[in-house]
């Protein structure tokens, strides 16, 4: 059996040092794929593909056919002693949890304990690991009464077609439900949402691999 590494596209245009470094780290492992919707590489059975984008796992999920098994990169770096993790103390943060992993516990357990390893205090949300409604512009559950009354308007059209400034009054409302100001999230469309509605954010993996600066 052997691993093989799915970079994110989106992770790596909006973290281009975050994702050199761990990439270079894991090429050291295991091979590095391409774009998981063009990737040629031929898995051999029993395969483990290594993900952490969400976008990536529902590709590979539909590509797998039961041929190799999926491993969310947090769990791999979780159980890797060899990993050399930042130390952050000090640093408190609240986890922006994502919709899309509502079906995934180990998930939210490997982010919690990657942050506790880095000595990083978390407060946690109200709605958080399956309970959380938020996945940027992607998804999002309002309470505000304006905010229900603006997308009844535009109907059954999706978040990230509204208009820019209806999107940033709908992440407002996100950010608003933080209990302290800077979320680490571990999603793309968390991470553009809470900045998009005026929040501060950081992708755990931009943490992780000690590219994060206050």
């Amino acid at each position: 059996m052997s691993n093989i590494y799915f970079p994110s596209c989106n992770f790596t245009a909006a973290s281009p040092l975050a994702a050199e470094r761990i990439r270079e780290y894991l090429k050291q492992k295991m091979p590095v794929a391409g774009c998981c919707r063009v990737d040629t590489l031929d898995y051999p059975e029993g395969s483990t593909a290594i993900y952490f984008c969400q976008a990536c796992r529902e590709t590979l999920e539909a590509r797998a056919e039961g041929k190799f098994a999926l491993v969310n990169l947090f769990q791999y770096l979780d159980k890797d002693t060899d990993f050399p993790l930042p130390d952050y103390a000090g640093l408190t943060v609240t986890v922006q949890d994502c919709w899309r992993d509502r079906e995934h516990p180990e998930i939210f357990a490997a982010v919690r304990s990657l942050l506790q390893k880095m000595n990083i205090t978390v407060v946690e949300m109200e709605e958080n690991r399956e309970h959380s409604p938020f996945c940027g512009n992607l998804h999002f559950e309002p309470r505000d009464p304006e905010n229900l009354e603006q997308l009844r308007t535009y109907g059954e059209k999706p978040l990230y077609q509204l208009p820019e400034e209806i999107q940033r009054l709908l992440m407002r409302e996100q950010v608003e439900k933080l209990p302290y100001e800077l979320a680490v999230t571990y999603c793309n469309r968390c991470k553009a949402g809470i900045l998009l509605g005026g929040g501060k954010a950081v992708h755990l993996l931009e943490l992780a691999m000690g590219t994060y600066q206050a």
